[in-house]
């Protein structure tokens, strides 16, 4: 086996931990109010060339996950790789910050991961935790509008008080727990389990 420091953030609080309902996730994106150079920024991106290389194939993954310079983003690049390399069908994928956005572009964040989760054939959450920035991404993905394309690659932990600690808020949502709990959902321990965790998505 592989081991793997734990790289991700450490358990947030329960208010922290909770993931947002699509319409609470739909309702943030309407509200923000862009410039016309932002939704420049938007269009530019929409029929730039990023979104172009990805419609030029059968299987297109949209990774989703921790990002950063952590231990959990280095474990989703792994697996946004090893799709990446699958040549039959050819497939493609990719990750929201592969368009260039900013840390200080945030309001548009949302707007273009909406697009992309449209894009994609296969939504990939690779998930460590319910506390980081990432907890809005998951709103959207386990919601019914994008439900039927998403799967998790969920990190097990090798005590029940850190399983626990991680997960147990995020839980409480009814359309999370659905996801979590079915056949889209493969857990790995360590790194070699996620490479096979990999193999399992069509």
């Amino acid at each position: 086996m592989t081991n793997f420091d734990g790289g991700g953030s450490d358990p947030g609080t329960p208010d922290d931990a909770l993931i947002p309902s699509e319409e609470a996730v739909i309702a943030d994106v309407e509200a923000i109010s862009l410039t016309p150079a932002e939704h420049q920024r938007i269009k530019d991106l929409v029929h730039g060339e990023q979104l172009a290389r990805i419609e030029g194939h059968d299987r297109r993954y949209l990774v989703a996950g921790a990002g950063g310079e952590t231990g959990a983003a280095k474990r989703r690049k792994l697996v946004s790789d090893s799709l990446d390399e699958r040549d039959d069908p050819p497939a493609v994928a990719f990750r929201l910050e592969d368009f260039g956005l900013t840390p200080e572009e945030f309001d548009l964040w949302h707007r273009v991961f909406d697009i992309c989760c449209g894009r994609a054939t296969h939504i990939v959450a690779v998930l460590e935790d319910f506390d980081g920035g990432y907890v809005w991404e998951l709103g959207l993905i386990f919601a019914p509008s994008y439900r039927e394309k998403a799967w998790v690659l969920k990190r097990r932990y090798p005590d029940p008080e850190t399983e626990r600690a991680r997960y147990d808020n995020g839980m409480a949502a009814s359309h999370v727990s659905s996801l979590l709990t079915g056949d889209r959902c493969h857990e790995w321990l360590d790194t070699d389990e996620l490479r096979s965790a990999v193999d399992e998505i069509p």
